[in-house]
């Protein structure tokens, strides 16, 4: 029994760091990708990310690095994100499908 209450104490602040995480990713979104994606990543501009077969590392390493075969901004690291913030976009992103 103590070790199921001990799993469930352990487990409240991933759950919250978790939800606060989708959250942040979300709000970036939102104000960096949204306009070329679209609100809800259907696409617009920019292609729908809630077909892309990239990983969530995939997205990191592109936002973080860049990539010279795509179109800007994606072209070139995306400077004005913390690699965090940049993270907390990956995860928003894959959670969409």
């Amino acid at each position: 029994m103590r070790f199921i209450r001990l799993i469930a104490l352990l487990a409240i602040p991933v759950l919250f760091a978790s939800l606060s995480w989708s959250q942040e990713g979300e709000s970036v979104y939102k104000s960096k990708c949204a306009a070329c994606h679209g609100p809800t990543a259907e696409g617009k501009i920019g292609p729908s990310l809630k077909t892309t077969k990239l990983g969530e590392d995939d997205i990191v390493l592109m936002l973080s690095k860049g990539e010279e075969a795509r179109k800007m901004p994606h072209k070139k690291a995306m400077t004005s994100l913390t690699g965090d913030q940049i993270k907390a976009v990956a995860h928003y992103v894959k959670s969409l499908k």
